[in-house]
């Protein structure tokens, strides 16, 4: 077996948890279900191997001391190949759950940011573009269209807040009161107040420069959507986002869907 060190990358007087950290690093990179490479099976128990002798004290300190990877006699060890073989494969499978959870884990919390950041960025992106052009697809449509967009703008309502809800919850938290006996706890990132700054601060900018600049481009906007009041302006900026939101929402759901498959 090579050099448990010189697999893992860590030095003769690595701490447990440097240990860990390296062979979780590694798992990341050469698991078979992550690298499709034909070595990265070989480099991966290999580096598997590695972290069990490591992270066992009485066999680390019976490598360090004589070089050799099991403290069993040689004849003993012929005698037990079935045992070690099985040992081998329950290292190998207890492995492959944890690295497996890992990158559960891990999928889980991309397709959490993705969609936070679909959401996000649709509002802003939405609101900027309905304030510049000020579309007059509502007021232009003929009544059963206008109860078709009414009843799409209260699902897609709906959908917003449950969104944004989702998305607080996941990753901002209140702020507890002080203690003195009782140390605080903060597990997720962001402040429920400053993340409500942000939605309400990037809505507002994305309004006050759309608006800005349909003042310099309103001819633009007229020969598009022909002309529009005030109020309809008004209107349109909280009438369209929620429902692009919606749009781009299960678009990405959709996507999410496919690659699963």
């Amino acid at each position: 077996m090579a050099d448990p060190y010189v697999v893992l990358g860590v030095a003769r007087s690595a701490t447990r948890n440097e240990i860990k950290s390296a062979y979780r690093r590694l798992a990341r990179k050469y698991h078979p279900d992550v690298n499709r490479h034909p070595a990265a099976a070989r480099k991966f128990a290999l580096v598997n191997e590695a972290y069990h002798l490591l992270i066992d004290n009485e066999r680390r300190r019976i490598y360090d001391r004589t070089g050799a990877t099991t403290s069993t006699p040689p004849a003993q060890r012929r005698a037990s190949a079935a045992e070690a073989a099985a040992r081998r494969a329950y290292y190998q499978a207890r492995a492959d759950r944890v690295v497996n959870e890992w990158l559960q884990r891990e999928r889980e919390e991309s397709r959490a940011r993705g969609k936070a950041v679909y959401t996000t960025v649709t509002l802003f992106l939405s609101t900027f573009i309905v304030a510049l052009m000020k579309p007059s697809f509502f007021e232009s449509s003929t009544p059963v269209w206008r109860v078709a967009l009414l009843i799409v703008f209260g699902v897609s309502v709906w959908h917003l807040v449950r969104s944004l809800r989702e998305h607080f919850e996941h990753y901002t938290y209140r702020p507890e009161r002080l203690s003195v006996t009782r140390p605080a706890n903060v597990t997720k990132p962001f402040k429920r107040s400053i993340a409500w700054g942000f939605v309400l601060g990037g809505y507002l900018f994305s309004l006050t420069v759309g608006m800005l600049l349909s003042v310099l481009t309103d001819d633009l906007s007229k020969q598009l959507f022909g002309p529009t009041s005030s109020a309809e302006s008004l209107l349109g900026v909280f009438f369209y986002p929620p429902i692009v939101v919606l749009i781009v929402d299960m678009i990405y759901r959709v996507n999410l869907h496919l690659d699963d498959l």
